[in-house]
């Protein structure tokens, strides 16, 4: 039985359209009595969530405190991902190491106080202190207040790309007086300026926030917020369709199919910008052998995964960009060549003796653990897929589903993960995070000294051409050195009920989510 057969089969299908609206959505309107009206009842917008791990700490959390309406950066990525000005309005290179940045004008924290450039000199201070991949990213010696909307930004070398960088979601800017002075306390309580500012939050399971109405872009839409975790994408959908919530984020695309087809709900779409793919545990004794890590990555039939996994709702990976953000000529992506795998492991010296379908090396045999998490719901059958993949070629492997913080901590020799790439409009962000040594989201441990130089070129590198080139050697050393393993860029999916007003619609990048103007119709 193929791997298509045996994970995409009618069952959930079947499963999903016998379950039954059990409610109606919870949305108040304003009603009159007699002839005096009373006061408008709470507009109230609930969202189902995958992630509610961790607090919303601006430095720390800020892929939680962006998306949620509480955070904002001094620059974000425009419809086109190119970066653009958000809390500032604009940014001059003065000097190779030297960056001006003009800060906007009648911004208010959440606490009420306006944001200026000593503020924004603090809250910078306090996220390159809190967390050292941001740090390493931003490569900043020091920051000067040179007039109350205006900073200077002094880095340690040439840096062309400062204001991309600060699209991080961990540079967003919080009032720094509000913010625990032991780094070891979560500054989810500091006064931020996004258009809604933070009630509770309950690991796991919940938080709520309420409307800031002194937002700079205009009151929001919606008096209050209120966020629900689960893990499981059927769980998030059977939420939308009993109308416990009005919007459930990251659907499977099965769940989108059942969402497509209820008159009351509709399917909105984000085009590909995060990657779906496995780390490598470079400190696993199998992972250390170049050959087959070689082997493994030609393995996966990534067509098959973005066709049969991903229902169609996701395009091939065979790099770490998704198609037409870095043009690399010369840079060879990963292949599907199960034939040459072999090839490749026999090389490594490994050969079925025994002939039970699995390869073995000095009698032992080649069995790898592969783990993942729930809260994607396009991972585990990816990696249930590639389990199969990895027969063909004579390599067992056991699928684990555990926590998504277990891919820092070692245990497996390949860990499914989600991230985005292109969160700065420029390859560097990534490279940094991915691939360079001690980087920010190099969860499995890669380390290689062409590569650190690569990057560490690129970072002061400011010819346009030049950069590209050097994002190139950068990208295609890490491929060489099979760093981690690309499979598909999915599509995100949203459900909405119909109540909600979305004109909007989903941003590319999934960090810009809610804003002031969503609501309620």
């Amino acid at each position: 039985m193929g791997w298509r057969t045996r994970f995409f089969g009618p069952a959930f299908t079947i499963l999903i359209l016998a379950i039954t609206a059990c409610g109606a959505a919870a949305t108040a309107t304003p009603s009159t009595t007699g002839t005096s009206a009373a006061p408008a009842e709470e507009r109230v917008l609930k969202i189902a969530m995958t992630f509610l791990d961790e607090p919303p700490d601006p430095y720390q959390a800020g892929w939680l405190a962006v998306p949620t309406g509480l955070a904002e950066t001094l620059f974000r990525l425009g419809d086109n991902l190119k970066p653009e000005p958000w809390l500032a309005t604009g940014a001059t290179q003065i000097d190779p190491t030297i960056w001006e940045i003009t800060l906007r004008e009648g911004v208010k924290f959440h606490n009420g106080v306006v944001m200026d450039a000593a503020k924004v000199k603090g809250s910078l201070d306090l996220a390159l202190e809190r967390r050292p991949g941001t740090r390493v990213l931003l490569d900043i010696d020091r920051i000067e207040v040179k007039d109350p909307s205006t900073v200077i930004i002094i880095t340690n070398s040439p840096n062309p790309t400062l204001p991309g960088l600060l699209t991080n979601q961990n540079t967003s800017i919080a009032d720094p007086d509000t913010v625990p002075a032991s780094p070891e306390d979560s500054a989810e309580r500091a006064a931020m300026t996004g258009p809604y500012k933070l009630v509770s939050f309950t690991a796991d399971q919940s938080m709520k926030v309420v409307a800031h109405t002194d937002y700079w872009q205009g009151t929001p839409a919606v008096d209050r917020i209120e966020y629900v975790a689960f893990t499981q994408s059927d769980t998030r959908l059977i939420a939308l369709q009993s109308g416990d919530v009005d919007i459930s984020v990251n659907l499977s695309p099965q769940g989108a199919v059942v969402v497509g087809n209820d008159s009351s709900l509709e399917v909105r779409t984000a085009p590909p910008s995060g990657m779906l793919f496995m780390f490598l545990n470079h400190e696993s004794p199998a992972m250390q052998d170049s050959l087959v890590r070689r082997a493994i990555a030609i393995a996966v039939d990534r067509e098959a995964m973005s066709e049969g996994v991903a229902d169609g709702n996701a395009v091939p990976a065979k790099s770490m960009f998704p198609p037409g953000f870095l043009s690399c000529q010369n840079v060879a992506g990963y292949t599907y060549d199960p034939e040459a795998a072999r090839q490749l492991l026999a090389d490594a010296g490994y050969q079925d003796q025994n002939g039970d379908g699995i390869v073995e090396k000095d009698g032992k045999p080649l069995e790898l653990i592969l783990q993942t998490y729930p809260e994607q719901p396009l991972l585990p059958p990816m990696l249930e897929a590639f389990q199969s993949m990895l027969r063909d070629i004579g390599v067992g492997a056991k699928v684990q589903i555990v926590e998504w913080t277990l891919a820092s901590q070692g245990g497996y020799d390949l860990f499914g993960y989600s991230n985005g790439t292109i969160t700065t409009g420029d390859p560097q962000w990534a490279l940094t995070r991915q691939y360079l040594t001690g980087g920010d989201e190099n969860r499995g441990n890669f380390s290689n000294a062409k590569v650190d130089e690569l990057i560490g070129r690129l970072s002061g590198a400011a010819d346009p051409a030049q950069r590209q080139q050097i994002a190139c050697e950068a990208l295609q050393a890490g491929q060489d050195e099979v760093a981690l393993i690309p499979v598909m860029f999915p599509n995100r999916l949203y459900g909405i009920s119909d109540s909600v007003d979305w004109t909007s619609g989903p941003h590319a990048a999934q960090l810009y989510f809610i804003d002031h103007l969503i609501g309620l119709k």
